[in-house]
């Protein structure tokens, strides 16, 4: 592993040391109440950058299973993960790569023509029309992630008949079934509180607080390839970011 930056659909550098201590703790090389190897060591075995080290020691973390204390170190806590996620991002790379370990499962498909609300809210010309998709996102045999809608280009609808049961990001699917490539990730993150019905097929309460993310996939020349919303019951989910400032006071977005 280098400290190079990830390829286009390789998984973040953070992740691939995070899951690698991971396996250690669940093959009893970490033991409950030992610590692991310090910021310093993780850089030195894995040839990754500092900030790279602290990402992934702050991933297993927000999973339960480490704590840390200032001048004492990251001690493991147990040895199975809380079911919730911490998406930790510093590119669009680690956006569409943060859906690898779940499974997309389809719910519902219809196509839709964008009315003035529709076209608004994707920010596309009235009249396109989209494949209009609702699918759960999680783990097999476990509580949904999240409940997501996605509205794709009538152009690339055939990707819908490979979505269900898909693991990982649609939109790296689409890239490789239609040689497109994003060039570019919008994304508003806000607050909702669950309706009824999405709140039955998440398992969740109604009323329940939740995260609510809006994606625009854009292409060459600002060209919308994929629309999402995301709903995500409060307690499955959290987002982090952290930025660094660089000379010349430009900012520069880096794993937390």
């Amino acid at each position: 592993m280098t400290g190079t930056p990830a390829a286009r659909g390789a998984t973040p550098q953070y992740t691939r040391v995070a899951h690698d201590l991971l396996r250690g703790i669940g093959a009893g090389t970490y033991p409950v109440g030992t610590l692991l190897p310090t910021e310093a060591e993780l850089c030195r075995r894995y040839s990754v950058s500092r900030i790279t080290a602290r990402a992934a020691l702050a991933e297993l973390q927000s999973r339960g299973l480490v704590s840390r204390r200032a001048g004492i170190g990251t001690r493991v806590e147990q040895t199975e993960a809380h079911e919730h996620f911490v998406h930790v991002s510093d590119s669009i790379e680690s956006v569409l790569q943060f859906t690898a370990e779940t499974r997309f499962s389809l719910l519902s498909q219809r196509q839709v023509s964008a009315d003035a609300a529709l076209a608004e809210a994707l920010q596309c010309p009235l009249g396109q029309t989209f494949m209009h998709v609702e699918g759960l996102r999680g783990k097999e045999r476990r509580v949904p992630l999240c409940l997501t809608r996605l509205y794709v280009p009538l152009i690339y609808a055939d990707v819908v008949e490979r979505i269900d049961g898909h693991r990982g990001s649609v939109m790296l699917l689409m890239e490789k079934m239609f040689d497109v490539r994003i060039d570019e990730l919008r994304q508003i993150i806000g607050a909702a509180n669950l309706r009824g019905a999405d709140a039955r097929l998440l398992g969740a309460s109604p009323r329940e607080a939740a995260l609510l993310t809006r994606r625009w996939h854009l292409g060459a020349n600002a060209r919308l390839l994929l629309a999402a919303t995301s709903l995500y019951p409060h307690r499955r989910y959290s987002y982090a970011l952290r930025m660094r400032r660089q000379a010349g006071g430009a900012a520069l977005a880096q794993a937390a």
